[in-house]
């Protein structure tokens, strides 16, 4: 059983499909068509199969904004197009895997959430600092708190009561982004803004 992306993909699938706590080791050796103990050579437990697994979606999803941030040199616009993926990283989505991860897998949840947090409020520092070289970002704000908010609320989407009513989860991520953007930008930047929105609407 080799770390490769398609075996993590697939045990990610699994995951997903039957549950954190309901999927067992012996359904993962079956499926691998392995023996378990073949399997515990590898993970000494379920905790750290789950660790590795996480860490590398989270990955695959760092990967994909870094991607768009090479590819594009304006800042809110990066914040556009690489929403998705950035969703994609903190999705806690109510399904059998996130739930039975929470109360099963606590201390595997919770270094997750801290682990990508790290990544995510990195990423978004850079890109307010290339925002400021570039005059459409302010410079007389807390950026760390106001990216360790924005970092909270995409957090929460999935899991706040608050949210339960409206089933467009795109809707409440570019809402969040947009809430973000208007706190930090400048007037060259509310300008930029204002296009992007515009060319972003018509796309949709």
């Amino acid at each position: 059983m080799k770390n490769t992306r398609c075996t993590l993909d697939r045990l990610f699938d699994m995951f997903r499909t039957h549950g954190a706590k309901t999927l067992t080791m012996d359904d993962i050796a079956r499926e691998f068509c392995i023996s378990k103990k073949t399997l515990y050579q590898k993970y000494k437990n379920k905790e750290e199969l789950l660790t590795e697994v996480l860490e590398h979606i989270s990955s695959k999803a760092i990967e994909e904004v870094e991607t768009v941030r090479k590819n594009h040199q304006c800042p809110i616009e990066i914040m556009f197009i690489s929403g998705t993926r950035i969703d994609d990283a903190t999705s806690q989505e109510k399904n059998a895997f996130v739930l039975q991860l929470i109360k099963y897998y606590p201390e595997v949840f919770h270094q997750h959430q801290k682990s990508i947090s790290i990544k995510i409020e990195e990423i978004l520092k850079q890109n307010f600092e290339r925002g400021v070289e570039l005059g459409y970002y302010r410079t007389d704000i807390p950026t760390d708190l106001f990216i360790k908010f924005l970092t909270t609320l995409l957090f929460s989407v999935d899991v706040s009561p608050l949210f339960e009513d409206i089933k467009d989860k795109k809707y409440i991520s570019t809402g969040i982004k947009f809430f973000y953007l208007n706190a930090i930008v400048t007037e060259k930047g509310q300008q930029r803004l204002k296009e992007l929105k515009t060319k972003y609407e018509e796309l949709d």
